[in-house]
């Protein structure tokens, strides 16, 4: 019996030991079978190695492209793109532009928001995480602000204070009105009168987890996501925010584990866009990746309709937890009326360290045996005919190796954008220069045959 015992006890042992690698081994193996498709890879800077990006790029208007990059405990840096000659132009670091830089201070080293265009300037607000040694009194930070790009001269232009010390994770703009509103990190909606230049708070949206990005329908109103599930709506003829009491998104309330629960931001939308076409938002499922649609103005609080995962195709008759989480790379191609979405084939690409197995919650999840590489993937869905397509993994042109991305938009032409990790092999260095790992640039056509 006693030997019985051991055997068995040993067998476990073995499977939990052998258990990551045996996944990470079909997970390669799933990977080697998908298609690729060729993308276009440009570099930031062979000075500057900006760490991540969330959400903060635009296509204005002038057919230049505008990021944001940043760095946990360093800068956040403002890049123009311009289209029509490939060439990338470092526009500003934030704590510099701020005077904030070597003063032993935290600081602006984040850009966390869509961007809006509107008379000729490109307009974000700036964040504040983890910008500054641990050791440094946290207090010592000056604020967020807003900023402004002139699209002519490329010179970007610090404006007010947004607000003492909490920065923004969403925004998106009324233009008719002249106003931007911004959620912050302890869930604080405020708005931004332009031509006055002041900032107004209107209150708590959220006391939970954040959402990352928010939209404003074709009246104005302004939307925004929070868990498990739920919407808030700030009406702007009541001039008042309601929490939606009878809409629900479509997402699961399961914990990870019956040893480790949690609601944590896989409930909410993770990635929204106002379609001017068919006047509903499109969005994405933090947790599943579900594309879905939200018709504001079908009754009382409106509609939302779940229409396909948009995750790897083997996730999608997986477990659900096994899903990474969403990325925020989304765009509405309105040339093509598509939408095409870059989700990742494993981990998390925004929270890597993530670690979903019971029991290991001191333990960083990202050893050679337990994750297999992250590539970046495509996906598109048509909004015509409501068909899903799978176009492959992302393989840059120049050598190198797309790992995932955490913004997309669409250029006049109908080409993808996308900004995210880039790993260049010794034959892409030996083009681009720079360095071995870090953001880059993306591009994809989709009207050139492969």
């Amino acid at each position: 019996m006693k030997n019985r015992f051991l055997n068995t006890f040993l067998v476990i042992i073995i499977f939990l030991l052998v258990a990551p690698e045996f996944r990470a081994q079909k997970s390669n193996v799933e990977l080697n079978k998908l298609r690729t498709i060729p993308v276009k890879h440009y570099i930031f800077s062979k000075t500057d190695m900006d760490a991540s990006i969330w959400s903060a790029m635009y296509i204005a208007s002038n057919n230049k492209i505008y990021i944001g990059l940043c760095t946990h405990a360093d800068a956040a840096n403002v890049y123009e793109f311009d289209i029509s000659t490939s060439t990338m132009k470092h526009l500003a670091n934030l704590t510099i532009l701020l005077d904030e830089r070597g003063k032993g201070i935290w600081t602006n080293g984040k850009i966390h928001v869509r961007m809006q265009e509107l008379d000729g300037y490109v307009y974000f607000g700036s964040f504040c995480e983890d910008n500054g040694p641990p050791a440094i009194d946290a207090n010592s930070y000056n604020g967020p602000r807003w900023f402004r790009i002139n699209m002519e001269t490329g010179r970007v232009e610090p404006l007010s204070k947004i607000n003492s010390f909490w920065g923004l994770t969403g925004q998106t703009m009324d233009k008719m009105r002249r106003i931007i509103y911004g959620l912050d990190e302890i869930g604080h909606l405020s708005r931004y009168f332009i031509d006055e230049d002041y900032t107004e708070d209107m209150g708590r949206v959220d006391n939970w987890d954040i959402c990352r990005t928010i939209f404003i329908d074709e009246s104005g109103n302004v939307y925004g996501s929070y868990p498990p599930g739920r919407i808030w709506k700030y009406d702007v003829n009541k001039d008042r925010i309601f929490n939606l009491e009878f809409l629900r998104l479509p997402v699961t309330l399961d914990s990870r584990t019956m040893a480790n629960p949690m609601l944590d931001r896989r409930a909410q939308w993770r990635y929204i866009e106002w379609d001017p076409v068919d006047k509903v938002a499109y969005g994405i499922i933090g947790g599943s990746n579900l594309l879905f649609r939200y018709d504001v103005n079908k009754g009382q609080e409106g509609e939302i309709t779940p229409l396909t995962l948009m995750c790897a195709p083997f996730y999608r008759e997986g477990r659900f937890f096994d899903i990474p989480h969403a990325t925020l790379a989304m765009t509405i191609n309105q040339k093509d009326r598509k939408i095409y979405y870059l989700p990742v084939t494993s981990g998390d690409f925004d929270y890597g360290l993530v670690n979903k197995d019971i029991g290991t919650e001191t333990r960083k999840s990202d050893s050679p045996i337990a994750k297999p590489r992250t590539s970046s993937y495509m996906v598109t869905y048509d909004l015509k005919t409501g068909k899903r397509e799978d176009l492959g993994i992302l393989k840059p042109t120049d050598g190198s190796y797309a790992s995932g991305m955490g913004a997309a938009e669409t250029d006049k032409d109908g080409k993808i954008w996308f900004v995210g990790l880039f790993e260049q092999t010794d034959e892409a260095l030996k083009i681009n220069g720079g360095f071995r790992k870090a953001m880059g640039l993306g591009c994809y056509d989709p009207f050139t045959k492969n």
